[in-house]
């Protein structure tokens, strides 16, 4: 009987001291979905709740609403709130801008916005065809339509300043020929790479 007694105090001590009761009373709720009350040796706190998403409830959205709101706003900043005290929190202008595209150059103008700009990847050499991949970035290949057409006289005519590419002048014409593998390309400063492939 006594260690029924024992176990029984020992529980109220505990649940009292870590539970979510204070002098036999319920921590108050602040409300927020994004927390539960917590009871440490007779003090309330709210602490966040792992439990829970938190960004999918109505109060979070409605709190980074408000944020976007605030004076303290930059239309190209990114916004969150603080789970527990839903506070605003703004990132820096350009994190908000990211738009994750490689084939774009991601800039802030405080009042418009975003700006993407076009990733320019012409590399003014005929010998390559230029393309820009959004996984990527500019990505360069030989132009197999440039092989017989520009006139020359001796190799030196054709060079394309690319080490990974053959560059001979055949019976008047210049050929050009890529050294890399099965697969690689040539980058813009002639080293071989693997070409990524597009994502759909």
């Amino acid at each position: 009987m006594s260690s029924i007694i024992l176990i029984s105090l020992l529980a109220m001590t505990f649940f009292n001291n870590f539970g979510i009761l204070v002098n036999g009373q319920d921590c108050p709720d602040d409300n927020n979905p994004c927390t539960v009350a917590y009871n440490f040796y007779g003090s309330c706190f709210n602490v966040y709740n792992e439990w829970v998403d938190c960004e999918s409830t109505n109060e979070y959205k409605q709190c980074v609403g408000n944020c976007k709101k605030s004076p303290s706003y930059s239309p190209c900043a990114s916004v969150s709130c603080n789970y527990e005290t839903f506070a605003c929190e703004y990132g820096r202008h350009w994190n908000g801008c990211d738009d994750l595209n490689k084939c774009t150059i991601d800039s802030c103008n405080i009042t418009s916005g975003c700006i993407h700009t076009s990733l320019n990847c012409n590399d003014n050499n005929i010998a390559t065809i230029d393309n820009c991949l959004q996984t990527f970035g500019c990505s360069y290949t030989v132009n197999p339509a440039i092989n017989g057409v520009t006139s020359c006289t001796s190799n030196a005519n054709c060079n394309d300043n690319r080490a990974c590419t053959t560059d001979v002048c055949t019976n008047g014409k210049c050929q050009y020929t890529l050294n890399c593998a099965s697969g690689y390309a040539c980058s813009s400063n002639g080293q071989c790479y693997i070409v990524p492939q597009p994502t759909n």
